[in-house]
């Protein structure tokens, strides 16, 4: 696309935008009347710098509302939770081209929210799911290769790398993206993964070898002699044991369309949340002792560890999914007009008393989860900070449930809840006590100050230099 073609688009975009902006500024809504922050600009208050051969835009926070101050701060939640703090658990944001996006962390209006069939995914996390999986994954439509992953070869392992390094970047640009996508047709967005860019090749590429991989260990299973199974989820899946003379098993495309979700889905999430939780113990060696004797009392060289009857190892583990939950705000999308009910009423910019949000058709709603995750009235008077102990002592609030763990949204809620969330647990029961039990951690003296978020596809944490990664001194213990 030349020059002029790429002005005319952008223009036209531009103008499109606006226009329905405009009119939409025009309707009555009660969404208009709710308190948040100040916008410093209505669209763009952008600087556009053209070379000779293609446009290049140099996109400003101001150019999407709020939405920089609360995606794109040096850490996040700094501004999220002090909003939070100031209009309460309900609050407008302006989003790009002047668009009110209600960002809510109300207990009630989440659970109903993440139940209903009202709403659904934003539609560039819809299509960014098409562009991963398989339109037959499970993740999709609504340890598992008996190999480790090293066995795939260096191609998959480089562009795996290439995608979770592109999950861990969020910009300006990416927002205004987003905020275009919206309005661009579902089918169009979807083709866009055939563009020339190293990142859609990325993408291509990862869904080619996630196939081929699929379609191999598809073949090895059905060649394997009978009764000489593995324990993998492909094996097990194939091969199920026979219950009342009926045997069930999938068809080799549904299992190969899985692969991608298998081999893609919560490597980010539970490896960051063990990051998490590791640099708090090594903030806090007394209860980094306390968690290792209960460890080692608990365990005493067995290997069948009963992971659910150690009391302490569960509330660290909890707390660190309050405190760092994975995916810390989520988009969601009215399908028809709806009425948000509230925990406790709100009082609108111009006075009403309300307990409940009526919500247009196409209403942009954004759950704060990790801002609900650090009420007060929920977990405590001490909720933003850390402590385990508020878990043993009775501090959490107890309730309706929410969330399918300790009342947590961490995992979701509703028929997006996490497929794997209780195989989440076993693995950061497991791997926090080997290395737990076995190894002692510090912060080195250049990582001492307070560690900052970032918050990309899912909560990242960065060293001093703003980095992502968590930098620990370790040491042998036993």
């Amino acid at each position: 696309m030349d020059t002029k073609a790429s002005l005319t688009v952008t223009a036209t975009v531009f103008v499109l935008l606006s226009l329905r902006a405009i009119i939409r500024r025009r309707r009555s809504s009660t969404v208009r009347d709710i308190a948040g922050p100040e916008s410093k600009s209505w669209v763009f208050g952008a600087c556009y710098t053209f070379t000779p051969t293609l446009p290049r835009i140099h996109l400003a926070p101001t150019s999407t509302g709020n939405l920089a101050e609360l995606l794109l701060p040096s850490s996040y939640g700094q501004n999220e939770f002090a909003w939070t703090k100031s209009f309460g658990p309900v609050y407008r944001v302006k989003g790009c081209f002047g668009q009110d996006r209600l960002v809510i962390s109300d207990p009630v209006a989440l659970q109903y929210i993440t139940n209903s069939p009202n709403f659904q995914l934003g539609p560039v996390l819809a299509v960014m799911r098409s562009w991963l999986y398989d339109r037959n994954s499970v993740i999709t439509v609504r340890v598992a290769l008996g190999c480790p992953i090293e066995d795939l070869g260096p191609e998959f392992l480089s562009v795996n790398t290439r995608l979770l390094d592109i999950a861990s970047t969020r910009s300006t640009g990416q927002i205004i993206f987003d905020a275009i996508a919206v309005h661009v047709p579902k089918p169009l967005l979807r083709a866009m993964i055939h563009l020339p860019t190293s990142a859609f090749r990325a993408l291509r590429t990862s869904k080619f070898l996630s196939r081929r991989e699929g379609w191999r260990i598809i073949r090895e299973k059905l060649q394997a002699p009978e009764g000489n199974y593995d324990a993998d989820i492909y094996s097990l899946l194939m091969h199920p044991d026979e219950k009342n003379g009926t045997k069930k098993t999938l068809h080799a495309e549904d299992l190969v369309a899985q692969t991608s979700l298998i081999l893609l889905a919560g490597q980010d999430t539970t490896a960051n949340t063990l990051a998490f939780g590791l640099l708090e113990l090594a903030r806090r060696p007394d209860l980094q002792n306390k968690l290792r004797d209960e460890i080692h009392a608990t365990i005493s060289g067995s290997r069948d560890a009963a992971y659910d009857n150690m009391p302490l190892l569960n509330a660290f583990i909890k707390e660190t999914l309050r405190m760092y939950p994975a995916a810390a705000l989520s988009e969601r999308v009215a399908l028809q007009n709806s009425v948000v009910p509230l925990a406790e009423g709100i009082t609108t910019s111009s006075g009403k008393k309300i307990d409940a949000i009526p919500v247009d058709k196409g209403q942009v709603v954004m759950l704060g989860i990790a801002a609900y995750q650090r009420h007060g009235s929920r977990w405590g008077a001490n909720s933003e900070d850390f402590d385990p102990d508020r878990w043993l002592d009775g501090r959490v609030r107890q309730g309706e449930a929410i969330g399918p763990y300790a009342n947590l949204l961490s995992f979701f809620a509703g028929p997006h809840t996490c497929l794997g969330w209780r195989f989440a647990i076993m693995e950061m029961q497991t791997v926090l006590c080997e290395l737990v039990g076995n190894f002692a951690f510090s912060v080195p003296e250049k990582e001492k100050g307070p560690f900052r978020l970032r918050l990309a596809t899912t909560l990242l944490p960065l060293d001093a230099k703003g980095e992502k990664g968590a930098k620990l001194c370790v040491r042998r213990v036993v």
